[in-house]
């Protein structure tokens, strides 16, 4: 489909920095697309302090900010503002950490959301793909 701008949900950030097996190739294949520049990759902002707290609890704080800043300089930054929260309230998914991701994502122009849980996200008007997904997508 030629996804060119995509937003990538915090458990993709986690499984690269933990290397969480079986997950962590694809999520550093994501990385490396973002790299390269074949993808306009955001983050959603509160993602970084949600990675920030599960990191804390399993590897040092100077790991995590050298991670985090790693992170920052491969993926832009989807703002979440009062207006994103306001219609992510409104929408009233059962997560509303995915709910708050996928209006962040609209909010940027984004063509998808990668995520390991797709059917997470509720009457979206944008794909929302596995990294499997948007991976055979580049190939």
């Amino acid at each position: 489909m030629g996804f060119k701008r995509i937003l990538i949900d915090t458990n993709i950030c986690i499984d690269a920095a933990l290397i969480r097996k079986p997950f962590v190739t694809n999520a550093l294949q994501i990385i490396d697309l973002s790299q390269s520049g074949k993808v306009e990759a955001f983050v959603a902002a509160h993602s970084f302090d949600t990675i920030f707290y599960v990191l804390r609890k399993k590897v040092s704080v100077q790991l995590i900010y050298a991670l985090l800043n790693e992170f920052r300089s491969v993926f832009s930054i989807a703002a979440v503002t009062q207006d994103i929260i306001d219609r992510a309230l409104q929408l009233e998914w059962p997560d509303l950490e995915d709910t708050i991701h996928y209006e962040a994502a609209i909010a940027v122009g984004c063509d998808a959301i990668v995520t390991r849980n797709p059917r997470d996200f509720y009457e979206i008007s944008i794909p929302v793909l596995s990294p499997a997904q948007i991976l055979a997508d580049f190939r």
